[in-house]
């Protein structure tokens, strides 16, 4: 008898049957951001209303169907939900349009292989470690990097010299490796540590690809003519900023949900936003997380957005983000030995985020925060610049099963290993 059984399961993590009473928590929770959703967002006893710059009523869910259209939103591609709310706007859904529409759901998250001795086995998780840069003159473009001297009188010739891209990279490896070995099946979504999503380096797409890429977004009307002028004159850092980094964004977030993830990690380390530019070590060392949500009102003027906004809402994965979150920035915090940060311990923590109320954890419009659909935790495991962990992150004194590191970087790994594994398996 083979040890390998088969178990279809209707996960706790990956069911449904939302009611809108869960729908507006998640609202108020994790989706507006101060308030300025109160006039695009509408919730009644019988359904919930999404309402353009005007006050003009354009989409509905109703209470009968929220569970439904959650399913469908989660279960296919961009395209088709757009398409589908889109055409559906403020009806209401028929029996046999309920069926039709049930009948094109196929859940590939629920039924997995499970195996006692390979406890992940069936689970996909997918790894966008951040960034590109590892060479100073593409991380002078995208301000990346870590390089100054520590001690400039005792230490003079010791350079402090980081990419993040490297980095993130590492941990991911790490990452893979351990659980692989448990049986799940990752993806990362860079094959090089100096490549974007796009197997090359940012110099080599600029030079091989850039124009190519430009000319079709133009005759696909994707790209209007005065922005294509625009863009192809525009030197390769100013085309970074206002054309590519997005550009991939959207490219890694598209390889991440063709492979339809149980779980998403986005790789990230931090730095102190007072020590810029960056260019002497810091005390400061705290470890957070961000999952999707704070959306604003000018976010639902684009029609994407709004699919991306219904999907949070009407799911549960930003319930499930914040247990995932919660548990990698706690795992993070006790492996690393530094503190979980607070609103107060950042600007940006208190401007640009919500606080979720699991420590640590904040909602926070991010691009792939909100184009990933999958429970996933953004992390920035600890601060880069601090002084102790920017020589420790130098350095290359650990091989672990013949991947080359450093004690903090594993840990870092070892972290987000713990915390998947913890979500997937409680």
């Amino acid at each position: 008898m083979s040890k390998l059984l088969l178990i279809v399961c209707f996960l706790a993590h990956f069911t449904f049957a939302q009611t809108i009473k869960q729908c507006k928590y998640r609202f108020d929770n994790y989706l507006n951001f101060k308030g300025s959703l109160n006039n695009r967002v509408q919730f009644n006893n019988e359904a919930i209303y999404v309402l353009d710059s005007k006050g003009k009523k354009e989409f509905a869910v109703y209470a009968s169907e929220i569970d439904l259209v959650a399913r469908f939103l989660v279960n296919n591609s961009f395209a088709k939900q757009e398409k589908f709310l889109k055409n559906k706007g403020l009806k209401k859904l028929s029996r046999a349009q309920c069926d039709s529409l049930s009948s094109k759901i196929i859940d590939k998250k629920n039924s997995v292989k499970q195996d006692k001795n390979l406890p992940l086995q069936g689970y996909r998780i997918a790894i966008d470690p951040g960034h590109t840069a590892v060479t100073l003159a593409e991380a002078q473009i995208e301000q990346k990097f870590l390089y100054f001297v520590k001690d400039s009188i005792n230490r003079p010739n010791d350079t402090i010299k980081l990419f993040e891209s490297a980095l993130t990279f590492n941990t991911a490896l790490l990452v893979q490796k351990m659980l692989e070995e448990q049986g799940a099946k990752v993806l990362i979504t860079r094959s090089q540590h100096n490549y974007n999503s796009f197997n090359c380096n940012y110099t080599t797409w600029v030079n091989k690809n850039k124009t190519r890429v430009l000319d079709s977004l133009k005759t696909a009307k994707v790209l209007p003519p005065e922005k294509y002028k625009k863009l192809i004159k525009m030197s390769d850092r100013d085309l970074f900023w206002e054309f590519f980094r997005d550009f991939d964004l959207n490219n890694r977030s598209r390889i991440m949900n063709d492979f339809n993830p149980h779980v998403s990690l986005i790789i990230h380390y931090n730095v102190d936003e007072k020590n810029e530019p960056w260019k002497q070590a810091t005390k400061k060392n705290y470890t957070m997380a961000f999952i999707g949500g704070a959306f604003t009102s000018d976010n639902l003027d684009k029609p994407e957005n709004i699919t991306h906004f219904l999907r949070l809402l009407l799911s549960n994965q930003l319930d499930q983000s914040e247990k995932l979150a919660a548990q990698s920035v706690s795992c993070s915090s006790k492996n690393l030995c530094i503190p979980i940060a607070s609103q107060f311990d950042a600007s940006y923590l208190k401007d640009n985020c919500l606080f979720t109320g699991s420590a640590g954890v904040f909602s926070r419009n991010l691009n792939l925060c909100r184009l990933i659909n999958s429970p996933l935790v953004y992390g920035e495991s600890l601060y880069q610049d601090n002084e102790h962990e920017c020589e420790a992150l130098m350095r290359a004194d650990v091989n672990y099963k013949n991947i080359t590191t450093n004690n903090r970087t594993l840990l870092v790994a070892k972290s987000y290993y713990q915390a998947v594994y913890n979500f997937l398996k409680k």
